[in-house]
């Protein structure tokens, strides 16, 4: 059984999350500090551990709980971006790429 599209775009992503945050974070806008850069390499962290996850079990997908997980992702950045407005479009960014991979996960047929 091959690999789900969505679980290697995850492991990309956060890959280059972990290994160049400054860069995630210029396409957004927001480079400042060293808080945003560490949060970056959490986010990029939890996507790889994630994406792991959906790459060991494929044989048994579980595709909802990984759109669950960006889901509720998602919903914590619209919260972070009312609660600290200076990394707002940082936090609606996040959650985007969040919803983005929802959507891939709870779209995608399981084959």
């Amino acid at each position: 059984m091959t690999a789900r599209p969505v679980d290697l775009a995850r492991l990309v992503f956060g890959a280059w999350a972990l290994a160049r945050p400054v860069d995630v974070l210029r396409l957004v806008g927001n480079d400042d500090g060293t808080g945003p850069r560490r949060a970056t390499r959490v986010l990029g962290a939890r996507y790889v551990v994630q994406s792991a996850s959906g790459l060991l079990l494929r044989r048994r997908p579980v595709p909802w709980l990984g759109g669950a997980i960006d889901l509720a992702h998602a919903a914590s950045m619209v919260g972070a971006a009312m609660i600290y407005p200076r990394h707002r479009r940082l936090a609606l960014a996040s959650g985007a790429v969040a919803l983005g991979f929802a959507a891939t996960d709870l779209t995608e047929p399981v084959r």
